[in-house]
């Protein structure tokens, strides 16, 4: 997102250059991730969270740094015709003229859904000329990546990126029946929008519409049979408040994406309303002409208002660590919106009332953030958490160095692969009981794994489908397994290397023996055991408890490391200390369906041995 910083400074006079400003807005979380341009050209990049819809506009900025710097923030002023000059209220955003309920003849809001659309104002300018932007607008509009169209698209468009609230403006004439209607899409509804796409309707839908039609999404898009035209002469500008719930499923269910949408599905000011309409007939009617009909029509359905937050300092001393003083804590809270209230009591409480467009805080930990920033995290001491005892060294920590720096010097990469299984899975390459997840996030995330087969397999697909043939993996992990009304927990260890990746060794067809004293595994050294052909693939499992496991993994790998440029895939179990279900080609095959193109099946691996198919290489 762009943002003027020479925009920013008309609503505060802020006493540093724009470099500094960049820093320390970055240092209260408005984020600026570059700045471009020089003079009255520079651009902010900013960088805006979510869930501070208040900050995605100039004047939110604005009021950012005027807190930050203890400078006074300028009220927005409306200058309309035949109207005093109203400055916005901090309490309600209320707004001096254009009175709640009073409206021009003839002309009617109805809101029919309440929950959708809490507030909505309109205002009726006639007489007005379309035509391209005074130069000042069009400039500013171009500095931060817009557009220019014409006089009231820029005036809405220039009244979003200056106070943040998204409006619409209307062909008056032609609008059906003399009213507007906040209601549902109905079935069958249709509606063309402003970029020429006709849309089909749904009853979830939260629209606008005349008498007779609809003619805008709410929130999302005008439409496009009420579009402002150069022959248009007669305007009704929307300000509203929408759900941010319903903005979102429509413009989810329909794939769009705007500056409105993006504005409302995080947020609106619920009291910015009557100031964003009155801006912008402002601005209409400064650079197209024309005059109001009448005062503004304010329908509200409903009151969007924040419950209190109870703020106690002896809170916000207790989790910032450091003292900061009452009348501090007051004037920060104070120069950002908010209200405090005193409560009685012994200790120093207050009620604090929560400003329209910070709907993020709702609790009392999001005050006392906002004082930590304000205040400056720079300027809290550096120090260590209390700490009572002594470190404990992690009993397998030395094993599993030992482990990694052996697999690591063999030229293997250590890898992590998820926690979390298939029943699949878990039933192709386990026969332990498993452990089930009370919530799991989706059905092949179901269960603790009880092998750290599945996951290797995978890495293995992963990178043989982007043409890596070259690979060696190794990962130590944990598996998990149900015992009783408990869950046991044990270390494994899992080595894949690819035969591409195996240079140097013994002749196709060669059998790989290494005796159970020396090694801990049983190697079968008869040459006609059944082979599983495997393109390029091997693949082992070591012990899951003590074992001299540093030994038999040395020589394993050193062996593993010789191998020919044949494929290979076999599971080590031996012993109760061994995994003990061996697999099949069909297995591994079904494991690999939508994982990898081409897997072949084949026979039976036996228990105790690693073989070398003499056959030819599969595809």
């Amino acid at each position: 997102m762009k943002l003027s910083p020479q925009w920013i400074r008309e609503f505060a006079d802020l006493p540093v250059d724009d470099s500094r400003l960049a820093e320390d807005l970055t240092s209260i979380g408005i984020a600026v991730e570059g700045v471009s341009g020089a003079g009255a050209n520079t651009v902010f990049e900013m960088e805006i969270g979510t869930n501070r819809p208040d900050a995605m506009n100039h004047y939110g900025v604005a009021r950012e740094a005027a807190a930050f710097y203890a400078v006074p923030l300028k009220p927005i002023e409306l200058k309309l015709p035949h109207a005093a000059a109203a400055k916005r209220d901090r309490s309600d955003s209320a707004m001096a003229q254009g009175a709640p309920g009073a409206q021009p003849l003839h002309f009617e809001i109805e809101i029919e859904d309440k929950e959708g659309c809490a507030r909505y104002t309109a205002q009726i300018v006639h007489g007005v000329t379309i035509k391209a932007s005074p130069e000042k607008i069009a400039n500013r509009l171009a500095l931060v990546d817009q557009r220019p169209i014409n006089t009231a698209a820029d005036a809405s468009n220039y009244t979003l990126w200056d106070i943040g609230h998204p409006t619409h403006a209307f062909n008056l004439d032609l609008l059906e029946g003399g009213k507007i209607i906040v209601r549902r899409a109905r079935e069958s509804e249709t509606l063309k929008t402003l970029d020429g796409v006709d849309r089909k309707l749904s009853p979830e839908d939260l629209i606008i519409a005349d008498a007779r039609k609809p003619v805008a999404l709410a929130g999302v898009m005008g439409g496009f049979d009420t579009m402002i035209t150069e022959k248009t002469r007669n305007i009704l500008i929307e300000s509203a408040w929408f759900d941010p719930a319903a903005v979102r499923k429509t413009a989810k269910r329909l794939g769009m994406h705007t500056d409105a949408s993006h504005r409302f599905e995080r947020g609106a000011d619920f009291g910015a309303t009557p100031i964003a309409c009155a801006l912008v007939a402002g601005r209409i009617i400064e650079s197209g002409g024309g005059e109001l009909q009448g005062n503004a029509i304010d329908a509200v359905a409903r009151e969007v208002d924040q419950a209190p937050v109870v703020l106690r300092v002896s809170q916000v001393i207790r989790m910032l660590g450091t003292r900061i003083e009452t009348h501090e804590i007051v004037a920060i809270l104070n120069r950002l919106g908010f209200e405090l209230i005193p409560e009685p009591g012994i200790h120093p409480e207050f009620s604090v009332r929560i400003p329209s467009w910070r709907l993020d805080v709702e609790r009392e930990i999001d005050l006392i953030e906002e004082i930590a920033r304000l205040h400056g995290y720079n300027k809290f001491p550096n120090t260590l958490p209390a700490f009572a005892g002594a470190v404990v060294e992690n009993p397998r920590a030395s094993k599993q160095n030992k482990l990694r720096s052996s697999l690591l010097a063999l030229g293997y990469n250590e890898a992590v692969s998820l926690s979390f299984i298939s029943h699949d899975d878990a039933e192709t390459f386990s026969s332990s009981p498993v452990v089930e997840l009370e919530n799991p996030l989706s059905e092949e995330a179901s269960l603790m794994r009880s092998s750290l087969l599945p996951g290797m397999l995978n890495m293995v697909a992963h990178n043989l489908n982007r043409g890596l043939d070259e690979v060696r993996l190794f990962e130590m992990g944990d598996v998990y397994q149900a015992e009783a009304s408990n869950t046991a927990e044990y270390s494994g260890l899992c080595l894949t290397a690819t035969s591409l990746a195996l240079k140097n060794g013994m002749p196709a067809g060669g059998v790989l023996d290494k005796s159970k004293q020396e090694s801990q595994l049983d190697m079968n050294t008869s040459p006609s055991t059944s082979m599983l052909r495997v393109r390029s693939t091997t693949i082992l499992v070591a012990p899951r408890e003590r074992c001299s496991m540093a030994r038999w993994l040395r020589n394993l790998a050193s062996c593993i490391h010789k191998l020919p440029g044949r494929a290979n895939c076999a599971r080590a179990c031996s012993s109760p200390k061994f995994w003990r279900t061996s697999f099949t080609g069909e297995d591994c095959a079904k494991f690999f369906t939508g994982r990898w193109r081409s897997f072949p099946q084949s026979s039976v691996i036996s228990h105790f041995c690693l073989t070398t198919a003499s056959h030819s290489r599969s595809s």
